[in-house]
């Protein structure tokens, strides 16, 4: 009825300096079967468990070999082997990056096993996290490893199953899942900002106080309600540096649908992310140059900016001056303005498609295993539904942390059929 579990463990990391290369995490964890302790039974509860649990964890984080101690490279030039500075300063007083948490959480089962719930809590935050940080060049470098960053992350976790038909041959169930995170950056050891990644304008960083994950650009001249200011019928750009967006979803989600009969199968996977940015290259410069649909408006009768325009008494009126669709859209969308670029990045995905069947056993009497299956398997089938235009927002250069939230020319999403044979031995 009561369980608890501790775990010690220590590393040693040799990419660390000696005095600071030991670090030791503990954990402990409890949990109480709650319908083992009292009779659940009228309340059609079959099992429930509830959790809990804090952990520490130490790590190495993104720090590579080499980067503790002054070291030079080799590099094979026309001019032979030469030696030279690596960009990054070493940094000797280097020490182990800390992850400490909290979990919380309930396992239930209801009305004979039919209703499954799961659902957890967690609170983490990451301390000293491992970061190269950007300095002048006049030093000789362009980055220094320190540990200077640290982040909180909370959030909830919750699945739900039901079976929904159990007739004989014939079973339906349903499984749904959804998950919240919220993510702060709380220090960076003072700097204002730390630059993560970036393309064309764009910079991806993380600020104290926001989530992790900013994405950074120029946005057009605004009045104090947030009207953009026209000059000559073409819209102003600040050159400031602003927060346009980030590409932390406000939650995720998914559902999966499975069908029995006999032994026949059939599943759908539906997934979701919803909420968050991405900033798309591919529509900037296909407004830019005229290849979009959108750059169509206004090419026979000239566009007027929904916005606004200095009256010459310092204060505003609508804007009223028309342009060509040409000039328009080259002022609007090109490499100096990144705020007509951003996009909600959500999407609702068929994710995948299964049907099998499964030989009977009758069939299997000569061969050398218990049971055989065979499936037609259809991964990324369809996309339900997206706010970004002409893109798949399920985008990125890589999977390099610095790299999310940016498009430019991105391959059409593939769709794919397979054939599967399980065999049990």
């Amino acid at each position: 009825m009561v369980f608890l579990d501790f775990t010690a463990r220590n590393d040693w990391a040799s990419i660390l300096p000696v005095a600071n290369n030991s670090f030791f995490y503990p954990s402990v964890a409890g949990s109480l079967l709650i319908s083992k302790m009292v009779d659940l039974s009228a309340a059609k509860i079959d099992f429930l468990k509830v959790r809990g649990g804090w952990s520490e964890v130490g790590s190495t984080g993104a720090l590579g070999a080499y980067a503790i101690n002054s070291t030079f490279g080799l590099a094979n030039t026309g001019f032979g082997n030469q030696g030279y500075s690596p960009n990054t300063q070493y940094n000797p007083n280097l020490k182990a990056e800390t992850v400490t948490g909290v979990e919380f959480g309930l396992d239930a089962r209801l009305f004979a096993n039919r209703v499954r719930l799961s659902a957890t809590y967690y609170d983490q935050l990451s301390e000293d996290l491992l970061v190269p940080i950007q300095v002048s060049s006049s030093t000789g470098f362009t980055n220094s490893w320190d540990n200077i960053a640290d982040m909180s992350n909370k959030g909830i976790e919750i699945q739900l199953g039901a079976t929904i038909i159990d007739k004989g041959d014939f079973s339906f169930d349903v499984d749904l899942n959804w998950a919240q995170n919220e993510s702060e950056v709380t220090s960076l050891g003072g700097l204002d900002t730390y630059v993560l990644g970036g393309q064309w304008g764009v910079s991806l960083e993380a600020r104290p106080g926001l989530p992790y994950g900013s994405i950074v650009g120029r946005d057009f001249s605004r009045t104090d309600d947030g009207q953009v200011i026209y000059s000559n019928g073409l819209p102003v750009i600040d050159s400031t540096q602003k927060v346009l967006g980030n590409i932390a979803p406000d939650w995720t989600g998914g559902a999966n649908f499975s069908v029995k009969y006999k032994n026949f199968s059939l599943a759908a996977l539906v997934d979701a992310k919803i909420g968050g940015d991405v900033h798309s290259m591919t529509y900037s410069w296909g407004r830019y140059a005229g290849t979009l649909e959108e750059s169509l408006i206004g090419r026979e009768t000239g566009v007027v900016g929904n916005g606004v325009r200095a009256d010459g008494n310092g204060g505003f009126v609508p804007n009223d001056v028309t342009v060509s669709a040409k000039s328009f859209n080259q002022a609007s969308y090109s490499n100096s303005i990144e705020s007509s670029a951003i996009f909600d990045a959500s999407y609702v995905k068929l994710r995948q498609v299964t049907f099998g069947y499964s030989l009977p056993s009758k069939f299997l009497d000569k061969v050398p295993f218990e049971s055989m299956k065979v499936s037609v398997v259809g991964r990324n089938l369809a996309l339900l539904y997206k706010n970004a235009p002409h893109i798949d927002p399920e985008t990125g250069f890589s999977s390099s942390n610095g790299e999310q939230g940016q498009e430019f020319g991105q391959y059409p999403s593939a769709r794919t059929i397979g054939f599967n044979v399980n065999l049990k031995f």
